[in-house]
């Protein structure tokens, strides 16, 4: 498997996992009540933690995206 697919694969399964774990990211009510896909506030959160730095909390590590990316990468390397 070559790693651009790989590296899609994992971001959607970590994009699932994050919209389970946190809520809200990717699935929002809108004004008028009803549910949409908000792409911009998933790509948003995914680039969150290169200027929060609380996203590097140890805690927090499990829906930081980089760290993520990083890990998976480290891991098909091997």
């Amino acid at each position: 498997m070559n790693y651009l697919s790989v590296f899609m694969i994992s971001t959607l399964l970590f994009c699932l996992y994050v919209e389970y774990s946190v809520g809200g990211i990717f699935v929002r009510q809108t004004s008028s009540g009803l549910y949409g896909f908000n792409l911009y506030s998933g790509i948003s959160y995914l680039l969150n933690p290169l200027y929060q730095r609380f996203l590097w909390n140890i805690q927090l590590l499990d829906v930081n995206y980089i760290f993520y990316i990083f890990l998976i990468t480290f891991i098909y390397v091997l």
